[in-house]
């Protein structure tokens, strides 16, 4: 399944299933905009986030299960350019925080996020989790192979109705979100997103 092919029966389910989800997709990123994120962070794009952000940049409201909102190009440089600050104040010793060629993709809305990693050598083009307080670590799931991959495993658990442990749920207002089938309390930890449903924060 291709990237665009992912992103259609993406939107066909929303449009159909979450209409207030779907509303929140934002606009294609142009192709400069693009360019300039590449050269603002001195690495390409693999070929499936450009693809992914020529559809939309980043995913708005959409969260890719069951927590991560992907970054439209501008959070791209800019959650790029913290985590290269932050690596290069570590201390002598220390591991690798965030890799110069390590490209954040999405974030939790507590400090955790999704890479694509650009690194030469086994886990190149993969996606990575990245720990607020720890580093990077990659999973052999086969979701983690790539964006390409992430999407298109993201469009089956929607048509299926279970991404791994999590199903989507809809609330009465059209908002998509992810929960675990028996689970009594919606996995949502997006402090922004609660805040701008229910007035926390």
């Amino acid at each position: 399944m291709t990237v665009d092919e992912a992103w259609d029966r993406i939107e066909e389910w929303l449009r159909a299933n979450a209409p207030a989800t779907h509303a929140e997709l934002p606009p294609p990123a142009g192709a400069d905009g693009v360019r300039a994120a590449q050269e603002a962070i001195g690495c390409a794009f693999p070929a499936d986030l450009v693809a992914s952000l020529a559809r939309h940049d980043g995913s708005g409201g959409f969260l890719l299960p069951p927590l991560h909102r992907l970054h439209g190009t501008r959070l791209i440089v800019t959650e790029y350019r913290a985590y290269r600050r932050a690596d290069q104040a570590r201390s002598p010793g220390e591991r690798t925080w965030w890799a110069a060629r390590w490209i954040p993709l999405a974030g939790d809305g507590c400090g955790n996020s999704l890479f694509a990693d650009q690194e030469p050598g086994p886990a190149f083009g993969r996606i990575g989790e990245h720990a607020r307080d720890g580093g990077g670590s990659f999973s052999e799931e086969a979701a983690s192979a790539s964006l390409g991959a992430f999407l298109a495993s993201t469009a089956r658990g929607l048509q299926d109705g279970l991404w791994d442990a999590y199903e989507p749920y809809v609330d009465e207002d059209g908002f998509l979100e992810w929960r675990e089938p028996d689970a009594d309390i919606v996995v949502a930890w997006d402090m922004r997103e609660m805040n701008r449903r229910y007035g926390f924060g």
